[in-house]
């Protein structure tokens, strides 16, 4: 017997699509994309989809992404985004941002030839600073939070 789904506390104020609408694939989550991804590489990746055309497409300017993601360093949005870039998760040419459909997952093979971490998990350089690594750890106990909410809340479930 299917599961209900649970009733939301507030029903009078259900969201409702109204002009222009956006979504974040739940591939972006069940399938890895986030991991490994720094706090500010995940809220870039989240602001440019809330933002973006039906194509993807973004106009906002860096000097606008740095005020709503209160970046204080020109090289804070420039790391965020080539992350994103090397990942190929945006497109990013002449200050335009495209936010592209998720790439088919590929999976590395360890040593013993069990299946580790999928490509996209891995970070597209091979050392990070201690501090980095903390902020790592730190994005990803935030988003396995969020995964355990959407779990609670039946949602990835089929």
């Amino acid at each position: 017997m299917p599961k209900s789904r649970p009733h939301p506390p507030r029903p009078d104020r259900r969201r409702s699509i109204r002009g222009s609408f956006s979504w974040i694939d739940h591939r972006f989550l069940r399938e890895g994309f986030d991991r490994g991804l720094t706090r500010l590489e995940k809220l870039l990746y989240f602001v440019l989809v809330a933002v973006s055309n039906q194509d993807g497409v973004s106009f906002y300017s860096d000097a606008r992404l740095a005020e709503l993601l209160d970046i204080r360093f020109p090289h804070e949005l420039d790391g965020a985004r080539k992350e994103l870039v090397a990942r190929d998760l945006i497109a990013y040419e002449g200050g335009i941002y495209q936010v592209l459909d998720l790439p088919v997952p590929s999976f590395r093979k360890g040593p013993d030839g069990s299946s580790s971490l999928p490509d996209h998990a891995l970070r597209s350089s091979s050392s990070l600073p201690p501090v980095r690594r903390t902020a790592l750890r730190d994005a990803a106990a935030d988003l396995e939070s969020v995964k355990q909410l959407l779990q609670r809340w039946g949602w990835g479930r089929t």
